[in-house]
């Protein structure tokens, strides 16, 4: 029987008041974890612990950093267009040296919503805090469900996403108000919406290392489930 490979998930954490006691706890949204099982991987969690970064890689074959809801940005962290207030700063943190420690590695990586914003912006991108507050009609980006498309995505041709997807455009869920506009110097845009934000991004030269502002976790489509599976396929090689 062949191995499935070990994907580590990176979690959210909230503070809980309806515990007993009120604490914080780390959590995941199951998609992911399905996800990745449906796609052929064994899900680990990997709670926020920047000195224990190495040892986490040492013990996995590919690494999917997750979204989840929040605004993360964080002053004198990354470039950002935006005053709001940093939240979620542990988790930023620890995902981004995750990711750089990843890259170095040549670690098979998927990067989806608030991870490949972070993607984005370690590797030299920045990030635009409230989209509708640019362009009014990007508020659309914000859609109402995970679990129901909202726009197509125009997929760049000759990218590793066109090659493993093969698709040109396809449609895809959408739920963010924070987006990217352009790529970090070291990566490229692999995918576009039809109105200006870019909604994939990709490391050249990596193993796998490909970041989307949708969340193709949800397997809405052939091509989301061709990039999974792709995913599973690098993290295993």
């Amino acid at each position: 029987m062949n191995k499935r490979p070990v994907i580590g998930v990176t979690p959210d954490i909230e503070f809980c008041p309806e515990g007993s006691p009120p604490r914080d706890f780390y959590f995941v949204d199951a998609r992911n974890v399905d996800g990745l099982r449906e796609a052929g991987a064994t899900a680990v969690l990997l709670p926020h612990e920047a000195d224990d970064i190495d040892a986490y890689l040492n013990l996995l074959d590919g690494l999917l950093v997750t979204g989840g809801g929040y605004q993360f940005q964080v002053p004198g962290l990354f470039r950002h267009d935006g005053t709001e207030p940093p939240e979620k700063e542990r988790r930023t943190r620890f995902e981004a040296a995750l990711l750089r420690r990843a890259i170095e590695r040549d670690l098979a990586v998927l990067a989806v919503c608030g991870g490949f914003q972070t993607l984005n912006m370690v590797t030299g991108g920045d990030l635009v805090v409230t989209l509708g507050d640019v362009r009014a009609e990007w508020s659309r980006h914000s859609g109402p469900s995970y679990t129901q498309t909202v726009h197509p995505v125009q997929v760049v041709p000759g990218t590793r996403l066109a090659a493993v997807t093969g698709a040109s455009s396809f449609d895809v869920n959408t739920r963010h108000r924070q987006g990217v506009l352009a790529a970090g110097a070291g990566a490229v845009v692999s995918a576009w919406s039809d109105d200006g934000v870019v909604e994939a991004i990709e490391v050249p030269g990596q193993r796998f290392c490909i970041g989307t502002q949708w969340h193709p976790e949800f397997l809405l489509s052939e091509p989301e489930r061709r990039l999974m599976q792709a995913f599973v396929r690098a993290s295993a090689a």
